[in-house]
């Protein structure tokens, strides 16, 4: 096929500025969002060296009514599809962007920064009639509102010039990421870049329809973690609580000490002169708040606060352990402190 033009192609005065965002219920969280792929690229940067193409609008489906509203939900896009002429193999960069306009009535000039960058791929050539859909995974965080970019070279065409449309933004050299916003007066037409966004229910950065197995927790994208960290050997001995784990946790510990208490419909509440003649039972009433213990995988310690000091009675300490995917054990042991002996 001939070599698409590169050259930039001629300003057009204004576009509406009402037609940029569509109506809300045309707004609905699509798989997919950019270009609809429809046509060959006729250009590119129109640079001597390498640039960022930053897409302001998209026509939309059915219509191609033009789209300016950028990702339509927080998510990660978990792959992306470029449509592009380059005459040898050439890399490409997928890249997300905020761009606006500085002033909204007049799309000569845009403001743009990278906000993260995407993987690096090679766009290979092609002698077919119509320049083919080139897709690549991607796993890139993306926040609503940001728009789809590209960076590529000067021999990559990537761009669809519909009669001057200013859909997009050109800027060379490229944007770099945390460099801050820089200003365009290259507007160029319809960037051919679309991406697949799906939701990130926990926010570990992983796709939750084809990349994570457990979207409900972060710790993990194989199966869910389902099996609560084991405490085994609690005990009490000089005021020190020693426990083991089998996996790291966080671990909260509560004292109790026990008290006289009675059965009240079905229940152990505290005694008092009404309830008296009612069955005894065993009731223990926290002392102070609770406190963190060590979290590690195997044996660990912990100093009950004012532990040598505790009053003679009986006492009770539970430890709870949360493993990192959220599941949750809890074990209890009871322990005496003996009145001590006078010394004669």
């Amino acid at each position: 096929m001939p070599k698409p033009r590169r050259r930039p192609f001629a300003l057009a005065l204004s576009l509406v500025a009402g037609l940029l965002l569509l109506p809300a219920a045309a707004q609905a969280a699509p798989t997919t969002f950019g270009s609809r792929l429809n046509n060959d690229p006729t250009q590119g940067c129109g640079t001597t060296g390498p640039c960022t193409t930053v897409s302001l609008i998209h026509p939309t489906d059915p219509n191609g009514d033009p789209y300016s509203g950028g990702a339509p939900d927080d998510g990660v896009i978990t792959k992306f599809r470029v449509r592009a002429y380059v005459p040898t193999p050439s890399p490409v960069t997928f890249l997300l962007a905020d761009i606006s306009l500085p002033d909204p009535n007049d799309n000569s000039s845009a403001l743009a920064s990278a906000v993260a960058v995407g993987p690096q791929v090679t766009i290979q050539p092609s002698e077919a009639s119509e320049v083919p859909i080139a897709e690549f995974p991607a796993r890139v965080p993306v926040k609503k509102g940001q728009h789809l970019a590209l960076e590529s070279g000067p021999e990559t065409n990537a761009v669809y010039d519909s009669s001057g449309s200013k859909f997009s933004y050109i800027f060379s050299p490229p944007l770099v990421a945390g460099s801050g916003a820089r200003g365009s007066l290259e507007a160029t037409g319809e960037l051919l870049v679309q991406a697949s966004i799906e939701p990130d229910a926990a926010g570990d950065g992983f796709g939750d329809e084809t990349q994570d197995q457990c979207p409900s927790q972060a710790t993990t994208q194989g199966p869910c973690d389902a099996t609560a960290p084991v405490v085994s050997k609690l005990g009490v001995a000089n005021g020190i609580v020693s426990y083991t784990l089998s996996e790291a946790s966080t671990v909260s510990l509560q004292l109790e000490k026990k008290t006289a208490g009675r059965k009240v419909g079905g229940k152990c509440v505290p005694q008092t002169k009404k309830n008296r003649r009612h069955a005894r039972c065993p009731r223990f009433k926290p002392i102070g708040a609770r406190f963190s213990g060590g979290g590690n995988a195997g044996a660990n310690q912990v100093t009950l606060p004012n532990g040598k000091h505790l009053r003679p009675g009986t006492y009770r300490v539970t430890v709870t352990a949360t493993d990192a995917a959220g599941n949750t054990s809890t074990r209890s042991t009871i322990f005496k402190v003996k009145k001590k002996k006078r010394k004669h």
